[in-house]
């Protein structure tokens, strides 16, 4: 028999080999294997939960040093307490049955010397109760050892213990990820808390399931004195857990035509969006909606994310995630909380957010050292927390929605009628009383500017898309009235397209994942006059490398969300629109 448990690493688990040393002439419990503090503890919770099990496993008279394997690596996960409780009753079946007979010899011998005493009642009571649980566990040695020996299977085994009932119990953090990391040569026991869990990842990777209420019940499947009872994925049973709030449809909010289509192309392409406009404009609404608007989530996706939330700690029995997360950052949100870390450490806001939508309200009014420390995950699709022991890595592939208003009074470019009140955008005169209208903005350029540069030019370029909006902008009012189902279709269609382009690379799954031009090459090709028309628009907007590259791949993705097979001179001319290139405002920025 072999035993294994399941220690944390990541969002993921990594087995941990349990082996024993048992040792004559003295007493006591190690563990080796770089066991940290709640592991250690969990020595104690076994030694306690064996005391609830039927008949008598007494561990006090001899000595079990236990070894994780991997040595070098620190065990950080209470669901190790359940192997270790095994590891110490298979350890008390390896006992040397001569030693406990000459033991039992010399206790009998003692108690004859103490039989002839006066007042030695208590001393020679003491012994010939020693003198049974020696040899009830002489007879256990005799009865199980074989058992044991003879049952070649691996186990896994996964749960916390009860210190004062024996029941077994699902470790707080990480056993969606752990459960995922196990193969299917193992058979693998677990709370039956774990019972919907289990299931599910079972029938993915293969192994063999079962649960049990305690340790009695695991200690008897393993003996052979009891039938397993197998883990059953239940529907009716499953309690869905949802990580997004009420989401609006795009056609419940007003106007922000030129917001919605951008907003649409961005999660066609797995871009991040920029969103400004004054306060209370739908800015929030419209990122929200964003979640409705991405493709239905796969079982590979639904995977990733429970195992995060598991590993953060916020996967309950019974729970499972199917709907694309939507994150809301706030500005008291700190570092550790943001990217991940702590003790035990945990994913961040922005791996909660993996497969889904991140929003930055007010991004620029946030601490810039955070929102410079979003420049490398934004890149990398993964938070890396550093450790003393190594590095730990969560994912973090989302689109990273941010708003901010235009300026510090909200009001930029934004005209007012004296007499009726009207507020209109780029505009001189009300349609209504024909009056001159008056700059609604109190802000001198001075402080527009030093607005505007609180967000950093790097953190401004990886925002793809850009786009002003306001719910007084009668421009184009009425040329994106599409519901949500609508547009979520076409994005569908499009995401299918670059599913196909990008089939044969595990890393890539929407254009905004190509990295340069040499990897964008590999996949698609782009006419010659449109290369010479992307050179040549590019010089005259004066843009960067990265913003010539990001043309590039959001001129792609609206090809895309047109279903068109080749990049146009128009979907190029739609992709300067959105990125803002041409407007002054961001031209400023």
């Amino acid at each position: 028999m072999q035993i294994y448990g399941v220690d944390t690493e990541g969002i993921g688990g990594v087995l941990i080999r349990f082996s024993a040393v048992v040792e004559a002439n003295t007493k006591g419990i190690s563990i080796l294997g770089l066991a940290q503090r709640v592991v250690a503890e969990g020595c104690e919770r076994a030694v306690k939960a064996i005391g609830q099990l039927d008949g008598n496993w007494d561990l006090s008279n001899f000595r079990i040093t236990i070894h994780l394997s991997p040595a070098e690596t620190p065990k950080h996960s209470a669901g190790l307490d359940l192997p270790i409780a095994i590891t110490l009753l298979v350890g008390s079946l390896l006992q040397d049955e001569d030693k406990i007979e000459a033991c039992i010899s010399e206790f009998r011998h003692e108690a004859e010397k103490e039989s002839g005493k006066k007042g030695s009642n208590d001393s020679r009571s003491l012994l010939l109760k020693k003198i049974d649980e020696l040899s009830d566990q002489k007879d256990k040695i005799a009865r199980y050892r074989k058992r044991i020996k003879e049952n070649t299977n691996k186990y896994c085994l996964i749960g916390t213990l009860d210190i004062a009932t024996g029941d077994i119990e699902p470790p707080r953090y990480g056993m969606f990820g752990m459960l995922s990391s196990i193969g299917k040569d193992y058979t693998v026991i677990v709370p039956e808390q774990s019972d919907i869990h289990a299931g599910l990842v079972s029938k993915v990777k293969g192994f063999t399931a079962y649960k049990a209420a305690n340790l009695n019940e695991v200690w008897s499947i393993l003996l052979g004195e009891a039938q397993p009872r197998t883990v059953d994925y239940v529907k009716s049973k499953v309690i869905r857990k949802e990580i997004a709030n009420y989401v609006p449809d795009l056609q419940a909010i007003n106007g922000a035509a030129r917001a919605k289509e951008a907003m649409s192309i961005a999660v066609a392409g797995g871009h991040n969006i920029l969103l400004v406009g004054p306060s209370g404009q739908g800015k929030s609404m419209l990122s929200s909606a964003a979640t409705k608007l991405l493709p239905d989530i796969t079982s590979g996706e639904i995977f990733e994310i429970n195992k995060i939330y598991s590993a953060k700690g916020q996967l309950l029995e019974n729970e499972i995630i199917t709907s694309r997360p939507y994150i809301e950052v706030s500005q008291a949100t700190t570092e550790a909380a943001l990217f991940g870390g702590g003790v035990p450490p945990v994913p961040g806001e922005i791996s909660l957010a993996h497969r889904g939508v991140l929003l930055f309200d007010e991004v620029n009014l946030f601490k810039k050292d955070i929102i410079e420390r979003l420049r490398t995950p934004l890149e990398e699709r993964k938070s890396i927390i550093q450790r003393v022991a190594g590095r730990i890595e969560y994912p973090c592939s989302f689109i990273m929605i941010a708003t901010m208003n235009p300026c510090k009074c909200g009001w930029f470019n934004h005209f007012q009628c004296p007499q009726c009140g009207t507020i209109l955008i780029n505009k001189e005169e009300c349609d209504k009383c024909r009056t001159k209208l008056a700059h609604k903005c109190k802000c001198n350029k001075t402080e527009l500017k030093s607005y505007k540069d609180k967000l950093s030019n790097p953190m401004k370029d990886r925002m793809d898309l850009k786009v002003l909006l306001s719910s007084h902008d009668n421009r184009n009012q009425n040329k994106f009235d599409f519901s949500t189902k609508t547009v979520q279709k076409q994005i569908a269609a499009a995401r299918e397209i670059q599913n196909e382009r990008y089939k044969n690379e595990n890393n890539i799954f929407c254009n905004a994942d190509i990295r340069d031009n040499h990897q964008y090459e590999k996949f698609d090709h782009i006419d010659t006059d449109i290369k010479v028309y992307l050179n040549n628009i590019s010089n005259k907007l004066d843009i960067t490398p990265r913003q010539k590259m990001r043309l590039q791949l959001i001129s792609r993705t609206v090809a895309d969300f047109l279903q068109s097979e080749k990049v146009r001179q128009e979907d190029v001319r739609k992709a300067i629109f959105l990125m803002g290139l041409d407007n002054e405002y961001f031209r400023q920025f």
